[in-house]
């Protein structure tokens, strides 16, 4: 049967036109704006209580770094969302999917998955056998506030994120006595969601419980262009229409979390975090047998849980938390072999635990001058085993130890310059990492508005994870650490006024990174990480939040846009090498994003746009064949809903339509994705 690469999947011109001037109409629309207000929330939310906080915060110890917090109307249309379309709808970070349901990794300032860390309430959530997170299993509805730190700014926490960190945080509500929400979800594709919470306490005890169930026969059609048949009269190609079979999922977990306030200095908190994932991995576009040639699946039993004590006193404050991160993994393959069926042809698993401990103690002598001492120590064991009926059992038992400690020192100089120094040393085992400073420096250009110039600059080194050592087969024990150096200079605007309120940063970077680790395939018949010499990454982040109302209107724009180069400087590895140069693999340069939300009375609506440039498939950025690169694609998708209060009840009612333009895309190769999908959710509040 003839076979052809998949052809050109674009949008019709007029959406494609549209799009593109979308987001420039609506930045047009700004200077035209009469009146400015404080931020609030949406009206539909319904809080008895509002605090008004400005987004900038000034605080002395982030000075000159980047830091952006997710937005709070962002976090609650994302409830029965994933943590990976949160972040790739509300931030500048790239997110690889590998289709709905499936994988989906980070692509922070165009580094690597493992160069993005994530923790939670303290602990990292990062995989200690392959370094990375996957985004498409940590649900937004776990999660209180989401907080990032961009570059260098993130080793105020820990070293190793050469992209940056996303701390993802709870919160506690001491005035609450009794509430909670029920929150369900139907959609296309035999996709269900329940979502439940209660909370309850009194100003010295709170207890929040949290669960949730998400599943989805996720058996979406598609056409196949990368399978064709030829129409013997006209000579034209036939893509067949086929479903995405073997693609379910079903995730589900539970929260708890209790904290205590034995007195207005202390603060103990517990929480409890066990989750259970299990998802079937489909065959590739390219796969031409009936379907039933092998069935491929993966499940993940998770408990995670961190007890942390906060000391407060006039001048100080101590931090002490420890916590705990177990993951069992297991990893199927049964085809029909020799005539029989289910035969087990792979079978892998791996119990990575993990332990975390951190001691915090900042001194404040004044509102000028400020100093935080940390030590960390966090120890990893993994044990990993792969079966296969025709080889002998193989695997790794490795166990790593690591530590550090940090002193950072921030000084104001008058009233509009503040500096922040830090240096950090890490262990690994028994070995030193290189000395690791942080200088940062941040000036407000104006004496009566918000308008601050920041930057800094700082080394940063990532040990390799352990599957890069010692996978078996293809880990590399010989791999050096990567290590570099990352500066920072932006400029942040604020301004209020009486009904509208505007945020607006822009952010230029640039990473010179050594030694940066990649997996390619060799000829072995299998793939092996090796230390390329030299990476370049630099771009620029814009960052823009317009909000305001006029009458019974409420409403709130925020759009995100960054511009990635990561380049390979390593030296040729013979003379055909087309790499040096050339863009990394699967990072567009051009990525954008931007969400309208419109309110009034109960109702509202809000629209959501992405777009994501061409990204090369290939470490020579060939474009001969569309199998060298994917094509650049918007998204748009729609949401309307209509929310009823009576006195302490809330009943909320919501339609999504995703892809609304029902294009045809593609986020990685061979991976097929929906087209036009709807959900309904129903939320009732107590």
């Amino acid at each position: 049967m003839p076979t052809k690469p998949e052809p050109d999947i674009q949008a019709p011109r007029f959406c494609i036109g549209f799009m593109k001037r979308l987001p420039l109409l609506l930045l047009l629309l700004i200077p035209f704006c009469q009146e400015l207000r404080a931020q609030s929330l949406s009206d539909t939310l319904k809080i008895k209580e509002v605090r008004v906080v400005s987004k900038h915060l000034q605080k002395k110890e982030e000075a000159g770094l980047i830091r952006s917090d997710v937005d709070s109307i962002a976090m609650i249309k994302a409830l029965n969302a994933t943590l990976s379309e949160l972040i790739s709808e509300n931030t500048p970070i790239f997110i690889k999917t590998y289709g709905r349901g499936a994988l989906a990794t980070a692509s922070f300032r165009g580094t690597a998955p493992s160069h993005t860390q994530v923790e939670w309430n303290g602990i990292s959530l990062n995989s200690p056998m392959l370094g990375m997170v996957d985004f498409s299993t940590i649900p937004v509805y776990f999660i209180d506030k989401v907080s990032i730190l961009h570059g260098s700014g993130s080793l105020t926490e820990k070293s190793g994120a050469l992209g940056g960190t996303i701390n993802l945080q709870s919160d506690v509500d001491w005035s609450n006595h009794f509430s909670g929400s029920v929150l369900s979800g139907v959609g296309s594709y035999r996709s269900y969601d329940e979502f439940f919470q209660v909370k309850a306490g009194n100003r010295k005890i709170q207890s929040k419980t949290k669960a949730f169930l998400s599943q989805s026969a996720n058996d979406f059609p598609y056409r196949n262009k990368f399978i064709a048949t030829i129409d013997p009269k006209t000579g034209k190609y036939i893509y067949p229409k086929q479903r995405n079979k073997n693609a379910d999922y079903r995730n589900y977990g539970i929260l708890q979390e209790i904290y205590i306030r034995p007195d207005d200095k202390d603060v103990i908190s517990g929480h409890y975090w066990y989750q259970h994932n299990s998802r079937s991995i489909p065959q590739l576009m390219t796969n031409e047998t009936s379907g039933d040639g092998g069935v491929n699946r993966q499940t993940d039993q998770i408990h995670r849980a961190v007890a942390e004590w906060n000391h407060y006193s006039n001048k100080t404050t101590l931090k002490v938390s420890s916590g705990l991160n177990f993951d069992k993994m297991n990893y199927w393959l049964r085809a029909n072999v020799n005539g029989t069926s289910g035969q087990v042809v792979v079978d892998s698993w791996s119990n990575a635990q993990s332990w975390f401990n951190k001691a915090l103690f900042t001194y404040r002598e004044s509102e000028d001058f400020s100093a935080t001492a940390g030590i960390d120590v966090d120890r990893y064991q993994v044990r990993s085993q792969n079966y296969a009926p025709l080889a002998n059992n193989y695997g790794y038992h490795k166990t790593r130890l690591e530590s550090s400690a940090h002193l950072q020192v921030s000084k104001k100089f008058g009233k509009r310059f503040t500096s922040t120094f830090l240096v950090r040393q890490d262990f690994y085992d028994s070995q030193a990492a290189p000395i690791m400073p942080l200088l940062g420096l941040e000036y407000k250009l104006l004496a009566n508005g918000n308008l601050y110039l920041k930057g800094n600059v700082a080394r940063n080194y990532h040990q390799p994870s352990l599957n890069d050592l010692y996978y078996i087969p293809g880990g590399n024990p010989d791999l050096k650490p990567e290590e570099g150096y990352t500066g920072d200079l932006g400029l942040t605007w604020e301004k209020s006024y009486t009904h509208l309120h505007l945020y607006t940063t822009l952010t230029a970077y640039s990473s010179k990174i050594d030694n940066w680790i990649i997996w390619l395939p060799t000829n072995k018949g299998y793939w092996e990480p090796s230390n390329m010499k030299k990476v370049d990454a630099s771009g620029l982040e814009y960052q823009l939040s317009l909000e305001g109302d006029e009458g019974p209107w409420h409403w709130h724009l925020n759009g995100n846009y960054a511009y990635t180069r990561s380049i390979n400087r390593d030296d040729p590895v013979n003379w055909a090498d087309q790499s040096i140069g050339k863009q990394l693999p699967f990072i567009p340069k051009h990525s954008a994003n931007l969400s309208a939300n419109l309110s009034r009375q109960g109702y509202h609506l809000t629209y959501q746009w992405n777009y994501y440039s061409e990204r090369y498939t290939t470490t020579s950025n060939e474009k001969t064949t569309s199998l060298d690169y994917l094509y650049p694609y918007f998204m748009n998708d729609l949401f309307a809903g209509k929310d009823w209060n009576w006195k302490t009840y809330r009943l909320g009612v919501e339609l999504k339509i995703f892809n609304l333009f029902n294009e045809e895309y593609r986020t990685v190769l061979q991976r097929p994705m929906p087209r036009r999908n709807y959900s309904l959710l129903v939320r009732f509040d107590f």
